[in-house]
């Protein structure tokens, strides 16, 4: 059978400034423990507004970090636009075509590869249908 308590039970076991028992460790005084959760949670958040807010975590670290990440990320773009394949007849729904799959360089790598091969299908392309207007 379940005993249900009353409120003035939990008040007069837990009052102001007694100690309590936490995780089977007894006599801990609260304000303890109230200082230690609210120090993770502070932690804790810090962290993941760090985690979150790569601009924020950039403007706190200096200029001189913020400028070569985007000296680097400029940089980056560039060759994304300078190997885009734009001749491309047909585009699928999977076709990276602005490179948000690169994660790493391995995934740039062959990123490239794969918009060398659109462009040499769309140059053979634009070859066979000169040859033919020439033919005909």
């Amino acid at each position: 059978r379940v005993r249900f308590r009353s409120k003035q039970w939990y008040q007069r076991r837990v009052r102001a400034g007694e100690p309590i028992a936490l995780f089977g460790i007894e006599g801990l005084d609260p304000m303890f423990v109230g200082m230690v959760g609210s120090t993770i949670t502070a932690i804790l958040t810090a962290w993941m507004f760090f985690i979150a807010y790569p601009t924020v975590r950039l403007t706190l670290s200096g200029a001189e970090v913020k400028g070569n990440y985007l000296e680097r990320e400029r940089d980056f773009n560039r060759r994304l636009n300078e190997y885009r394949c734009i001749e491309q007849a047909e585009v699928g729904h999977d076709d990276d075509y602005y490179g948000d799959k690169i994660r790493d360089l391995s995934d740039y790598r062959y990123w490239v590869r794969v918009q060398q091969i659109k462009h040499e299908s769309a140059n053979k392309r634009k070859e066979a249908k000169l040859f033919q207007f020439k033919n005909n």
